[in-house]
């Protein structure tokens, strides 16, 4: 897929590998409608960007109403949607006698139903076209099970069971669909909490934008189904 001209929407768009995604495919000729709660937010992240590249669309992914009517709003200021990226998502690591009701409704609504949401609004018009790409960022822990990640695992497991499964039903209609476990990547959830390694060995958002982006521009007749990066020292020390 060439992505010049292209029109993606990428949630999680105001900070980590959603802003990184993002810049990458507005510096590769792609307009973006960049999705987060907070406009303001959105608006700083992109606010180096040349400025017919991006809308900002503030939305919360957890609300279904919001993001069909985010979705419409992409689609009639930019055009036809080629490219979703679900990057949205929360992170919570506790064991499951410490996981409270609060933490993995917030992991469940943000990580499954924030995912599930887009692509449904989205795929409609992918379907009709024939042509598509969506992404959905999940984790390592959706291929190997840590402790402490009840909960995150589970939701990741989710999203990597709903990426695979849609697959199978949208492949033949031109769209592809990226399921990206991705590692331990160094951005500011770690603040204050045990690393499984030290940070400067962690991927950087940067590194995880850049295998999103290459999986997006291969040929059309290819597809990266399930892509899994980790930091080449290991998960751990």
């Amino acid at each position: 897929m060439d992505l010049a001209g292209k029109t993606a929407v990428v949630t999680g768009a105001s900070s980590g590998i959603g802003k990184a995604v993002a810049q990458r495919l507005v510096d590769s000729g792609a307009r973006v409608a960049l999705v987060g709660r907070s406009e303001e937010r959105l608006r700083e992240a992109a606010s180096a960007w040349p400025r017919d590249s991006w809308l900002a669309l503030p939305c919360d992914v957890r609300d279904s109403a919001a993001v069909q009517a985010m979705a419409a709003r992409a689609e009639q200021e930019l055009g036809r949607v080629d490219i979703l990226v679900n990057s949205a998502g929360a992170f919570k690591a506790a064991a499951l006698t410490e996981l409270d009701d609060e933490t993995w409704r917030e992991l469940w609504e943000t990580n499954v139903n924030g995912t599930l949401f887009p692509t449904r609004a989205l795929l409609p018009g992918m379907l009709e076209r024939g042509f598509g790409c969506i992404v959905i960022v999940s984790s390592v822990v959706a291929h190997r099970g840590f402790a402490g990640m009840t909960g995150y695992g589970a939701t990741k497991h989710a999203v990597t069971g709903f990426a695979r499964a849609l697959t199978t039903e949208v492949r033949r209609q031109g769209v592809r669909v990226v399921n990206a476990c991705i590692g331990p990547v160094d951005t500011p959830i770690w603040e204050g909490m045990t690393t499984p390694l030290p940070r400067e060995e962690m991927l950087t958002v940067d590194e995880v934008a850049g295998a999103i982006v290459s999986a997006m521009t291969l040929s059309d007749r290819q597809v990266v189904e399930d892509l899994l990066l980790l930091p080449q020292g290991g998960l751990y020390p």
